[in-house]
């Protein structure tokens, strides 16, 4: 399975909920993380699909979404365990 089948629909999914954070409790910090992740994360599936169709890699797709990933993880982890 490649990358981009994971990041596009999780992408939709961060942008989604940033604007039902927003919508729901007016959070402006959930707005700007829905979207600035979601954003990210669609930039880099497409650009992981394009390169994927010219039978390429794209390696600063593949960094950006485990950056991306990683840092939700962590932050899922201090939430967690404070």
């Amino acid at each position: 399975m490649h990358d981009f089948c994971f990041t596009i629909p999780y992408g939709l999914v961060l942008l989604t909920g940033g604007v039902i954070g927003y919508a729901k409790k007016g959070s402006l910090v959930s707005l700007a993380g829905g979207l600035g992740s979601g954003l990210l994360l669609l930039l880099c599936g497409f650009i992981s699909l394009q390169a994927f169709q010219k039978r390429r890699n794209s390696y600063l797709a593949l960094i950006l979404e485990t950056e991306n990933i990683d840092l939700r993880v962590q932050k899922l982890l201090r939430e967690i365990n404070p």
